[in-house]
């Protein structure tokens, strides 16, 4: 499970960041799968600029996936790497 990072622009931990590493904590204790905090810093602003049919959030989620994809994310998923 990928779960997004919203990191400040230069990089440092906020209140929301610091709430969605208490989610994919609980995730984690609770799932019996893989569980890995992606950084998603400008993915609203792409999905914003690219368009199309989907709301901007759900194109954001999808650009964060490709993103995850793109990394050696997927293949420490496959691999079972608790992130």
């Amino acid at each position: 499970m990928v779960v997004g990072l919203p990191l400040s622009l230069s990089g440092s931990d906020s209140e929301q960041t610091e709430r969605a590493r208490a989610f994919a904590e609980r995730l984690r204790t609770g799932l019996d799968v893989p569980v890995e905090l992606y950084d998603e810093r400008l993915t609203t602003r792409l999905a914003a600029r690219i368009g199309g049919r989907a709301n901007e959030d759900s194109r954001a989620a999808a650009h964060l996936l490709e993103s995850w994809l793109a990394t050696d994310g997927a293949q420490r998923a496959a691999r079972g790497d608790r992130g």
